[in-house]
């Protein structure tokens, strides 16, 4: 338990960022892969999402906005990434190629989490529209 309810400082992303990526947000979650679910950490930085797994092989899952075509809330997947276990929800977002990522964390900070990475998605989206035109 955090001493008088402050939450511990999380570590930085072991990799390098690039010049100009900052991390804005970070919290502990769980990506959830098909039966599979990694514990580790989820940095929201100004480029993209990462997130660290504390263990094993595939330690990243990268995903860049310009990758995002959504993100919403919903119901946490049973293992077969079928039919919601439960009442709680996850964060989802979903890539241009239709795949979807799944990670669990604080209900309360995924809903706090949900507006920025749309914001995010929007200012990418402006920017590439700008680029194009």
């Amino acid at each position: 338990m955090p001493l008088f309810g402050r939450k511990p400082k999380l570590p930085p992303p072991s990799a390098e960022l690039p010049s100009g990526e900052e991390v804005e947000r970070a919290t502990k979650a769980t990506l959830l892969y098909g039966k599979e679910h990694k514990k580790g950490v989820l940095h929201m930085t100004n480029r993209r999402l990462m997130f660290e797994a504390a263990k094993g092989d595939a330690k990243w899952m990268i995903v860049p906005y310009g990758e995002i075509k959504s993100a919403g809330l919903h119901p946490a997947p049973s293992a077969t990434m079928g039919r919601p276990s439960s009442g709680h929800q996850c964060l989802v977002v979903v890539t241009r190629e239709n795949e979807q990522i799944w990670w669990d964390f604080n209900d309360r900070e995924e809903r706090d989490w949900l507006p920025l990475v749309q914001s995010k998605l929007s200012e990418h989206q402006a920017d590439a529209d700008d680029d194009s035109a």
